[in-house]
């Protein structure tokens, strides 16, 4: 049996994942695909437009075997961090491939992974950073500067999955697959939010479709309340144990007066420190994750799955949880607690029926 694995967020689903999809089962000709999908919140550190359990359905939709959630504290970390995890998860299964899409041809992203360790590259890349931009951007302005290119976040997630399998010697092979269309889920998002669904409407299959008019998106304006409300309860100390806090910028996040988070975060924000690397802080603050945090996972769970023939081919060599009878092993581990808090606010925030745990049930389309 061979599995392609694809790390995603599918927020929301569309017709570029479908296409993902194809690709990959038509270049590797494997009989399983399966998603590496974070839950309630994305890698950008922000809430998902609709609930994981209902974006795993849509996974289904599109063509997916099944789906693995991928945990919180796993999800919201800078590219580099996060593709670690993820592919940390993937090699606990037995997923031959990794596809992932990106703009650039594939000789060209390639050649920027070799390149991206010699002298040259790694000079600009710290004359960039001594310029005080974030580490992404300082990335991205060296492949500018050096190949007139300009890198997308997928491309950088691309080269960040790339140095993951390398560095750890994974035995997966990665499949590079250049996107063919604009489709874009930051658009689809917007046009959700204003309600204009029939823009969508090419956009994304007739189930899936479905599916969003008949679903409330996230109250993004509740939540920025809720961060807000969260962070000027916090003392200084507490924020300084925080994950990412860097620099003292606690004392700028304590110190700083507004009525609202939007001018919050405007006073914030500066080319040091990114929305996405605010987006994050902010997240860790409201789950309280601290900079010694347990990242060790012991488990992974099963979040759907078209059948259950998968299951033995998956062969994960931790305990895979499939049921709730295994909820013992779930709540020993601090992943599963913030699973737990991130899914107790996000379904709070949207009025979604509470469950004692996030992994309330498996979905199986037959």
């Amino acid at each position: 049996m061979k599995i392609c694995g694809i790390i995603c967020e599918l927020n929301p689903a569309h017709n570029g994942h479908q296409y993902l999809i194809q690709q990959a089962r038509q270049k590797t000709n494997c009989d399983y695909v399966v998603a590496i999908m974070s839950g309630n919140f994305v890698q950008r550190g922000l809430p998902a437009i609709y609930e994981y359990q209902l974006r795993a359905e849509m996974a289904l939709n599109i063509g997916f075997d099944a789906v693995i959630y991928l945990p919180t504290i796993y999800t919201i970390n800078s590219a580099e961090k996060f593709a670690n995890f993820a592919l940390h998860i993937a090699s606990q299964l037995n997923i031959n491939y990794l596809a992932f899409g990106t703009k650039l041809d594939e000789k060209i992203l390639r050649k920027i992974n070799d390149y991206k360790n010699s002298t040259e590259f790694i000079k600009q890349l710290k004359n960039n950073l001594s310029q005080g931009q974030t580490f992404s951007k300082a990335f991205a302005l060296t492949i500018q500067k050096l190949y007139h290119i300009q890198l997308t976040a997928n491309d950088i997630l691309g080269l960040e999955y790339l140095t993951a399998i390398q560095k750890n010697d994974y035995k997966i092979t990665p499949i590079i697959i250049e996107r063919n269309n604009d489709i874009s889920a930051t658009t689809i998002r917007k046009i959700i939010l204003q309600k204009n669904y029939e823009c969508i409407k090419p956009m994304v299959n007739d189930t899936n479709y479905q599916i969003i008019q008949n679903n409330k998106p996230n109250n993004f304006i509740k939540f920025n309340n809720c961060i807000y409300h969260n962070i000027i309860t916090k003392t200084i100390e507490e924020l300084s144990k925080i994950k990412d806090m860097r620099e003292g910028i606690e004392n700028k996040i304590f110190n700083t007066n507004a009525n609202t988070f939007s001018k919050f975060n405007k006073s914030i924000k500066s080319k040091r420190y990114s929305q996405n690397y605010l987006n994050r802080l902010y997240l860790n603050i409201l789950l309280n994750v601290s900079k010694d945090c347990d990242y060790t996972l012991p488990y992974i769970k099963l979040v759907a799955t078209k059948n259950n023939g998968i299951l033995n081919a998956l062969d994960c060599k931790i305990s895979l949880i499939t049921n709730l009878k295994d909820k013992k092993i779930m709540q020993q581990n601090s992943l599963y607690n913030y699973d737990t808090i991130s899914s107790k606010i996000y379904n709070s925030i949207n009025d979604i029926k509470s469950y004692n745990f996030p992994y309330h049930k498996i979905i199986i389309h037959n």
